[in-house]
């Protein structure tokens, strides 16, 4: 019987994957289990675990607050997701079409948003949506349309509006990097080959530039919608889920029924929760915009 003899390259890639892998199980694949696990508990964090089944889960789909809250989290993610793909790829074709210092300059001024912390930027647009001496509402007194002024923090009608928007805007940057990158890596015979055929820059960008850059795309689509379902920062320095719990994400939950209630399994439950919807929309993200893989 004859045995594989595993190579020295072989050998020496595991040797480098296994640093990698050995955080990947420790800080993501553990505790992934464990929140599991705890799910199907009772446990207030100082007496012994008691087992419920899938109480945890039926409590949590029957309380109107946690619904409500799931259904916030998945307004917030989706419009957050799409303000960022449309900016970020709008910015990046906008690049493309510059000359090598005018990207550096415009790369700069769109990517800088995306270098300051979420809590810093819901802090900054405070004053931009503040009630009385927000600027926008001072604009809109400036220029006559008072009756257009709100209080865009505190009308729940808007409130998840503008937090959605601002965080998009934020995310943008990162995918306009990764766009403009994608799209000065195509060959520019491709163009040289439709400027024969008589097409112009809108036509490069819907038959060649975004069919070829298509997996990236998709890519950094699953990524920034998995960020969206996560939003915990930008809500709490905006409006620490206010007014009352109109503005409450399912992490803001989480954290107030684990910390603040001490209802560990109740918190591990809304987070298995959260990480199967948010897998549902990712794998449907991911289906819907599949296509052919072209190589060049």
């Amino acid at each position: 019987m004859k045995t594989k003899k595993i190579s020295k390259q072989t050998i020496i890639g595991l040797l480098f994957l296994a640093p990698a892998a050995f955080f990947i199980i420790l800080f993501m694949i553990v505790p992934l289990v464990w929140n599991f696990c705890l799910s199907f508990v009772q446990w207030d964090g100082i007496s012994s675990m008691q087992f419920v089944g899938v109480d945890n889960f039926v409590s949590l789909m029957t309380t109107k607050a946690v619904t409500s809250t799931m259904r916030k989290s998945v307004f917030i993610a989706l419009i957050s997701t799409l303000v960022a793909m449309v900016l970020g790829v709008l910015y990046a074709l906008f690049l493309y079409r510059l000359r090598r210092w005018e990207q550096i300059t415009f790369r700069f001024i769109f990517f800088s948003p995306a270098m300051l912390p979420l809590s810093v930027v819901g802090i900054l647009f405070i004053f931009v949506f503040s009630n009385d001496s927000g600027i926008l509402n001072s604009l809109l007194s400036a220029v006559g349309l008072e009756e257009l002024r709100k209080a865009w923090l505190g009308d729940p009608s808007v409130s998840l509006w503008v937090i959605a928007i601002v965080q998009g805007w934020r995310q943008s940057g990162v995918i306009m990097i990764m766009v403009t990158t994608a799209l000065l890596a195509l060959p520019k015979s491709l163009f040289e080959n439709g400027a024969l055929e008589g097409t112009n820059y809108w036509d490069d960008v819907r038959y060649i530039m975004l069919p070829l850059i298509k997996p990236s795309i998709n890519l950094l689509l699953s990524t920034t919608l998995m960020g969206g379902f996560k939003t915990y920062d930008m809500v709490y320095a905006m409006t620490k889920g206010g007014p009352g719990e109109m503005t409450y994400t399912v992490p803001m939950k989480i954290i107030q029924m684990g910390f603040s209630y001490n209802r560990y399994g109740e918190a591990a439950a809304l987070g298995t929760v959260l990480t199967v919807i948010a897998t549902a929309f990712i794998l449907v993200a991911r289906y819907a915009m599949r296509g052919e893989i072209y190589e060049y």
